[in-house]
């Protein structure tokens, strides 16, 4: 199969025609001692989102010492919670596709820490439950995860409930 011609010209004589460096009026310093993150500090999206990766960087660590993904922390807690749960509500849960689901839940059954039940009005259905295993992992992460909830706690202090109830609020933009 041939190649697509593209327009303009070659990529070595683009880098032959590249703009020439020019004198500004106002030099450029030539090194930014302080970053001036004012204008991005005031928008919200931007803040919630740098929060956001700390705080999911801290839990992938935590769930990572257990040989767990996060969706596969969710996914334990979800079927410890709510016993014979199927794969389509873990995934509307989740906002997982059932596809991606399908790999996690044969993740979490080839390390024995999930058993699937095919159900018994609908064969094609299958219904989770921890197996002993699972439920000792996530017995262990869980704990895990709470410390490091508490430290988060521990920076927030008092004001800790009016975020959570704002970040509800948040939430449910999302829901149609």
């Amino acid at each position: 199969m041939g190649r697509i011609a593209r327009p303009g010209p070659p990529a070595a004589s683009v880098a032959r025609t590249a703009m020439p460096v020019t004198a500004l009026a106002t030099p450029l310093p030539d090194a930014v001692t302080t970053v001036d993150q004012a204008r991005l500090l005031r928008l919200l999206g931007y803040r919630i989102t740098r929060t956001e990766l700390m705080v999911r960087r801290m839990f992938q660590e935590c769930v990572a010492a257990f040989d767990l993904k996060p969706v596969d922390f969710s996914l334990l807690m979800l079927v410890d919670g709510n016993p014979g749960i199927n794969q389509r509500q873990i995934g509307d849960v989740l906002h997982v596709s059932p596809p991606n689901l399908a790999i996690v839940v044969a993740r979490l059954v080839k390390r024995r820490l999930l058993r699937q039940v095919r159900g018994r009005q609908d064969r094609r259905m299958q219904h989770l439950s921890l197996t002993a295993a699972g439920a000792a992992l996530l017995a262990a992460a869980e704990a895990e995860v709470l410390r490091m909830e508490h430290q988060l706690s521990a920076v927030l202090g008092s004001s800790e409930a009016p975020l959570l109830r704002a970040l509800d609020r948040l939430d449910r933009l999302d829901t149609p």
